[in-house]
């Protein structure tokens, strides 16, 4: 009897323990599980996380593009306003220069063989000018009675003296005359005056030589 009672204790103990490993295998299966099933959601969240990162840094970088290129677009439109300004200006810059041009020409040219003088009759069939300077290039005459500065109105006229300096007679000497004046404006302009003797005529003016 007391073996069998031993025997029987013995099969009740070993039932136990079996019972509670298997309990206890359950459990660390369960928590293994559980923990698996978070790591997958924790995984799940910061690829969701990054997704999202990712579309934001994009939607800035289209943001910004698209803000540069407005921006661009806006300095563009302003540099082709300020250059149709300033070509508006330079073409009334022009309109207003040519309004107070004056216009010098030859009216004719004359000498006096006895006296070795010469005279060039200019006319301004422009606006007003103001003579400023007579600067002559020969080796044969001289300049006097130059009178300047000297204002010609619209459609009058002066006389430019020279004589011979030298053995040479008047009417074999060479010259050119560079007739210096302004515009009502102050522009400078020059004439050019060339020939010999009473063969003297206007080759070239050249205007706004500020």
């Amino acid at each position: 009897m007391k073996k069998l009672l031993i025997y029987i204790l013995f099969i009740y103990l070993t039932i136990s323990c079996s019972t509670s490993d298997k309990v206890n295998d359950n459990k660390i299966v369960r928590v293994k599980i559980e923990e698996n099933e978070t790591e997958k959601n924790l995984n799940l969240a910061f690829q969701l996380i990054a997704a999202f990162g990712s579309l934001a840094t994009f939607g800035s970088f289209i943001y910004l593009f698209r803000r540069d290129k407005d921006k661009q677009s806006q300095i563009d439109k302003l540099a082709k306003v300020v250059t149709n300004l300033k070509d508006l200006k330079e073409i009334e810059n022009q309109k207003l220069n040519l309004s107070v041009r004056p216009d010098i020409k030859v009216k004719g040219c004359g000498y006096n063989g006895t006296d070795g003088e010469l005279y060039i009759d200019i006319i301004n069939i422009g606006e007003k000018a103001k003579l400023i300077e007579f600067e002559l290039k020969s080796e044969d005459l001289i300049l006097h009675n130059e009178h300047l500065p000297f204002v010609m109105e619209k459609n009058t006229t002066r006389k430019i003296f020279a004589r011979t300096k030298g053995e040479k007679h008047i009417k074999d000497c060479e010259y050119q005359i560079l007739i210096h004046y302004t515009d009502k404006i102050e522009n400078k302009h020059i004439s050019i005056i060339k020939g010999i003797a009473e063969r003297g005529k206007l080759i070239e003016t050249k205007y706004n030589c500020n």
